[in-house]
């Protein structure tokens, strides 16, 4: 929360990427850039990002009025829109409880949480992290860089925390056999049952001295699952063998942008309207997360 609420205050982020995937067996790497500006509802996102020796690359532009989103593989291009605007306006997804509200969360425009997962970059990212992981204690490490992320190598002190599956978003994604309740083994075989191509665990490193996310890795379960409170230290190395590796060098933050940097136009492409789509997700993702706090304070009542 607290480098999501960094990044919303940053007037502007620049940023070279580059991204690391592996399918079945093959690598495939890509290499692209990130822009974003303002915060809230005037937040604006370009992220661009070219597969090596693939003919495929993808392009997400926020210009706080809508979320395009193009993509050109080897079997054609497709894009697709998101009015952000209907989604703020929709009635069953505005407002909130300001009581409900913790700390640190008051610039991360709390009272609309499910609506942050579709503002696009970063802050689309940490929100997801933040939506579907539970994060043990933060740890003091160095990020080693290397040309050609970087001009000079360096190590950057970063805090790393490990990310794990909240329990119920893993039953979702591996539903628990009837009569077996939730616990440590039953966690453990649910993990088991992720597909090859799931994370089972995310590794993120933010700056020490900026809590930028610098490096998100999904991947295989390879950090013990004891927390520091059970007295056995949490390995929080780099993995071997991710699944997914999004790296950001060459940041600046507050820089002036050239105009135009967010304006989009999909030319003669044909595109979609996802945003009847993206509403009723949220309005299901909504009515869970009432129906879930219901449930809580009706059962603290009767006990």
């Amino acid at each position: 929360m607290q480098a999501a609420s960094q990044l919303e205050r940053r007037a502007s982020v620049t940023a070279r990427l580059r991204h690391q995937i592996a399918i079945s067996g093959q690598q495939l790497y890509g290499a692209g850039s990130y822009s974003q500006q303002g915060s809230g509802e005037d937040l604006k996102v370009r992220l661009e990002l070219q597969i090596a020796g693939q003919d495929a690359q993808f392009l997400q532009v926020t210009d706080n009025r809508y979320i395009w989103i193009d993509r050109t593989l080897p079997t054609g291009r497709s894009v697709s829109r998101i009015d952000l605007r209907q989604l703020r306006a929709d009635p069953s997804l505005t407002g909130g409880n300001f009581n409900d509200m913790k700390p640190g969360e008051a610039s991360w425009s709390a009272t609309q949480s499910e609506l942050i997962s579709y503002t696009g970059g970063l802050p689309m990212l940490l929100a997801s992290l933040k939506d579907n992981f539970d994060f043990l204690p933060p740890q003091a490490m160095r990020l080693a860089l290397a040309p050609p992320l970087v001009a000079e190598a360096t190590n950057l002190p970063v805090w790393a925390v490990v990310g794990h599956w909240k329990p119920a978003q893993l039953d979702r994604l591996a539903p628990r056999p009837p009569g077996i309740q939730a616990g440590k083994n039953a966690f453990a075989n649910q993990l088991q049952q992720l597909p090859e191509r799931m994370p089972q665990e995310v590794l993120l490193l933010v700056g020490q001295a900026d809590l930028f996310p610098y490096r998100i890795e999904y991947r295989r379960l390879e950090t013990s699952q004891l927390s520091s409170s059970e007295g056995s230290s949490i390995p929080y190395q780099l993995s071997v063998h991710p699944l997914v590796v999004l790296e950001l060098s060459d940041v600046k933050f507050d820089s002036q942008l050239p105009p135009g940097q967010f304006d989009y136009s999909p030319g003669t492409a044909d595109w979609v309207d996802q945003t009847s789509v993206i509403l009723d997700r949220l309005r299901q993702q909504h009515q869970a997360k009432v129906a879930v706090k219901t449930e809580g304070g009706a059962s603290a009542a009767r006990q």
